[in-house]
């Protein structure tokens, strides 16, 4: 098609089917341009997310039974009175009637509920800000899943993501979570995010955090019992554990949130998972696959704003930590909720070497009916990550 003059046309008929065309190309780029705007939003690709999952159903609510578990799930719209995420988590076999999160409080009642994005630079934004703002809930690609969505639009970070949460018989929420940055510059000169997820728990029997670590330089792997106890300047109400290999985090002096910033020197963690000991004989347990890389790694925390002579509540939380943040770049990683009967350490321990060698790797958030749920289909996989080679041999050192 001829859109622009190349010479003399040679005819009034050749200058009207220039004519023509030049229309022609100007109506499809304006629609191009509307159908753009449409799909991306003024926010450009960031808003895909949303867009695409509109496509399925949304919903403010849902309930997804599967094996012995029985699962609420929340939207956003009334947050942060009434938090998204799982909002009751019930295992009918072991535990019939007893929720594994602290049912009394709605403000602080939720599990892998997404809190805080955080820079290492004072922000007001630090604060909570995933549970302000749209952050809308789909049905997801099967029926015993749904996803989590939050446009970029509707985040003060210009951070969109989506959460997909899918229920497994007997007794487990496998998640996935994927993020885009639209505007890597929000997060200073320091460069890394801080995105933390809160489990805050009804009764347990045991208030610490239960992994596979070490307990100092050079000592050998056993199993660590972490209660969070006050030894550090910035300590408030709870801490935060690092995996073997991972340095400390660097932040300002004047920083706003930085009970969510500093962590243990010792002990850390070996491999990616915890557990607790809840009342009724029940444990929760979470996994993930990786620990520390150079992009990316978990960290475990522990608060106990609501651990007291009347009342063992904590808060059994975890970080995803992204080193430096590029503009554009997919991040994320998979984990693994269990919500059953305590066995044994070893049991918890075998739960986990399953999970790490099954799990599928890492790839785009799955599809909700008519589109995707966040990430390009053709992002590069990651491996489940159990303990490095690297952790094995410092671990194993006496």
């Amino acid at each position: 098609m001829t859109t622009g003059a190349r010479g003399s046309l040679g005819s009034d008929r050749e200058r009207a089917v220039q004519r023509q065309s030049g229309g022609v190309l100007k109506a499809v780029l304006v629609l191009a341009f509307v159908a753009a705007v449409a799909v991306w939003g003024v926010d450009g690709p960031a808003s895909s997310l949303a867009a695409e999952g509109r496509s399925g159903e949304e919903l403010k609510t849902a309930k997804i039974v599967a094996g012995d578990l029985s699962v609420d799930f929340l939207d956003n719209s009334n947050s942060p009175k009434i938090l998204s995420g799982v909002d009751r988590l019930l295992n009918t076999k072991d535990a019939p009637g007893f929720d594994a999160f602290d049912p009394n409080d709605p403000g602080s009642s939720a599990g892998l509920n997404y809190e805080h994005i955080i820079s290492g630079h004072s922000d007001p934004a630090n604060w909570f800000a995933p549970r302000n703002g749209t952050y809308k809930l789909y049905r997801g690609p099967a029926a015993n899943s749904v996803v989590l969505v939050r446009k970029a639009g509707d985040d003060p970070w210009a951070l969109e993501s989506s959460m997909t949460y899918t229920v497994i018989a007997p007794c487990y929420i496998d998640f996935e979570f994927r993020c885009k940055a639209r505007d890597a510059r929000r997060f200073g000169n320091r460069g890394y995010a801080v995105l933390f997820w809160a489990d805050y728990m009804n009764d347990v029997e045991d208030v610490a955090l239960h992994f596979r670590g070490v307990s100092g330089p050079g000592a050998a792997e056993q199993w660590i019992a972490a209660d969070a106890p006050r030894t550090h300047p910035d300590y408030t109400g709870g801490g935060t554990y690092r995996s073997l290999r991972a340095p400390a985090l660097e932040y300002d002096s004047g920083h706003n949130l930085k009970l969510n910033m500093w962590s243990y020197e010792y002990p850390r963690f070996t491999r990616p998972f915890y557990y607790g000991r809840a009342a009724h004989g029940m444990t929760l347990m979470l996994m993930f696959d990786r620990t520390y890389r150079a992009e990316d790694e978990i960290r475990f925390s522990l608060f106990k704003f609501k651990v007291g002579p009347q009342v063992r509540r904590p808060a059994w939380d975890f970080q995803y930590v992204i080193h430096r943040v590029e503009t554009g770049k997919e991040y994320g990683y998979r984990g693994r909720l269990v919500w059953k009967k305590f066995v044994s350490p070893e049991d918890c321990l075998h739960e986990y070497e399953t999970w790490a060698k099954r799990a599928p790797a890492a790839g785009p958030a799955p599809r909700p009916p008519g589109g995707t749920a966040g990430l390009p289909s053709n992002a590069s996989p990651r491996l489940p990550c159990a303990l490095s080679e690297t952790d094995q041999a410092a671990v194993l050192r006496r």
